[in-house]
Order: structure tokens, then C-alpha cells, then sequence
């Protein structure tokens, strides 16, 4: 039962760690390589709807931000999922190796 529940804890601890990761990432990556890609996220978000469906968008508009916080939701959402497999690999790698 004790392992049950320190498998949960490391299971949520991973996924936390993942998620705040990635999307911390992903935001520091749009402000330190903006100038050199040519403009951030909410530029980017606001072209491709301009050249996929014809609409003019400003990059501080409610429809770019709610865009940009999904975006955001779903690379958290991934880092989540990668953060708990490797929190649960180094779980079993780590009882393996202090098993008697």
C-alpha cells in the first residue's frame, strides 16, 4: 500500500514538473529568440490565421490570446504526460536498485 501511494506521488510531482517545464520553455523561448524568428507566438498565431482563413487578427486580440493559452494548455499538457513517464522510470530504476 505504501508503494501505491509513493507511486502517486511521484507520478504527480512528475507531471507537475513536466508541465511547468514545458511551458516555461516554450514562453522563454518566445522572448529571448523573438527578434531573430521574426516576432513571437502571438505574431505567428495571428499570420497563420490571416493566411489560413482569410481574417484579419490583431496579435493582442481575445481570439490570438485565447488561442495562444490552448497552445500553451497543450504543450503543458504533453510535458505532463513525458514528465510522468520519466518520473515513473526513475521510481522503478531507483527501487531496483536499493531492492535487498
Amino acid at each position: 500500500m505504501q508503494e501505491d501511494r509513493r507511486l502517486k506521488l511521484v507520478l504527480l510531482l512528475g507531471a507537475l514538473g513536466g508541465a511547468a517545464l514545458s511551458v516555461a520553455i516554450a514562453l522563454l523561448m518566445d522572448v529571448l529568440y523573438a527578434d531573430s524568428l521574426g516576432g513571437t507566438w502571438r505574431d505567428a498565431i495571428a499570420g497563420d490565421a490571416a493566411k489560413l482563413f482569410s481574417v484579419s487578427l490583431s496579435p493582442e486580440g481575445l481570439v490570438v490570446t485565447v488561442l495562444f493559452i490552448s497552445i500553451l494548455a497543450i504543450l503543458g499538457a504533453f510535458g505532463a504526460l513525458m514528465g510522468m513517464m520519466f518520473s515513473v522510470f526513475v521510481f522503478k530504476l531507483i527501487g531496483l536498485l536499493t531492492r535487498e
